[in-house]
């Protein structure tokens, strides 16, 4: 192996036994809301492998942070009123390290509110009799964002402010457990909240509503029963979408489900049974759950029937 470099007179062979040049060049190219970047010129060595990053503050012994391999270091999660000073230093393929460079420094200061949440969805549950509001929404990828403050308003031209504030997640998803009413549209905003407390714009408005769960006409729960062709439930107070699915035990195993949309309201509705061959004298399980509108999540979810077929 035969490397040649511009500090070095003569052709080497293995090893050279001396380490790498100084980086020279560094600087800082970007300090802002708890970030910073550095930058230095890439060494011209073949022999070098990368680069040591080292930081300190005027508290702090100057550290290695990082090793990267690229002329380049981003740094993030840092403290708005701190000053980080750093330096590097180059590391060759026989792990001999330079000197380290001249040193930079910046302060990160918080000047810029966290972008918008986006992507924000919205699912209104009841679920088994358990009733709350689903929010979910894309994590931020700004480093000094501490969490989100969700609101509520009755209308989508609400004013999110601390009169409407529901709560604050440091997750990327939240559940409203409040006082519901069924079928009132409830609306929602999020905004992103950095770490010195600065607000985003509010994401999209969402909204939905508490669907009550349908009313089971036939088959009975917990009944024992020759074969039937149609399931019969209560459709509720606005058009929704049901779904039965037809299952071997209490958590899983389905071999038959049917999904029905319609506008009828406070009717009956027959959804037709056919599934696969079933056995006599065991015990099989269902549920329902309505939709509404376009949702891909329940409204509402019933318990657990059961049904036992006669031979």
């Amino acid at each position: 192996m035969i490397f040649t470099g511009c500090d070095r007179d003569t052709e080497m062979i293995g090893d050279p036994g001396i380490p790498p040049a100084v980086p020279t060049g560094l600087r800082v190219f970007f300090a802002t809301d708890g970030e910073i970047a550095i930058e230095w010129n890439n060494s011209p060595e073949p022999d070098v492998k990368g680069y040591n990053v080292y930081r300190r503050t005027a508290s702090t012994d100057l550290q290695k942070i990082a090793f990267v391999d690229n002329a380049y270091f981003f740094d993030d999660s840092l403290d708005y009123d701190t000053t980080y000073y750093y330096k590097v230093s180059a590391l060759s393929i026989w792990n001999r390290e330079s000197d380290l460079s001249d040193e930079v420094s910046a302060t990160p200061i918080n000047r810029y509110n966290p972008k918008r949440p986006i992507g924000v969805r919205i699912n209104a549950r009841n679920w088994e009799g358990d009733i709350s509001i689903y929010l979910s929404w894309l994590g931020s990828e700004e480093t000094d964002v501490a969490g989100f403050n969700i609101y509520r308003g009755a209308n989508s031209n609400f004013i999110p402010d601390s009169t409407n504030l529901r709560g604050f997640s440091t997750l990327p998803n939240f559940t409203d457990t409040g006082s519901f009413n069924f079928y009132e549209n409830y609306f929602y905003k999020v905004r992103a909240v950095d770490k010195g407390g600065l607000l985003s714009e509010p994401g999209e408005t969402v909204s939905d509503h508490i669907l009550e769960i349908p009313e089971v006409i036939f088959p009975p729960d917990s009944s024992y029963i020759e074969f039937f062709e149609n399931f019969i439930i209560k459709t509720l107070d606005v058009p929704a979408t049901y779904r039965i699915g037809f299952q071997t035990n209490k958590f899983f195993g389905e071999i038959w489900n049917a999904t029905v949309s319609t506008s009828v309201v406070n009717d009956t509705l027959k959804i037709p049974f056919n599934p696969p061959s079933l056995q006599y004298n065991k015990t099989y399980y269902w549920r329902v759950a309505a939709y509404s509108g376009n949702n891909t999540e329940p409204n509402s979810i019933s318990k657990i029937y059961s049904v036992t077929f006669k031979d």
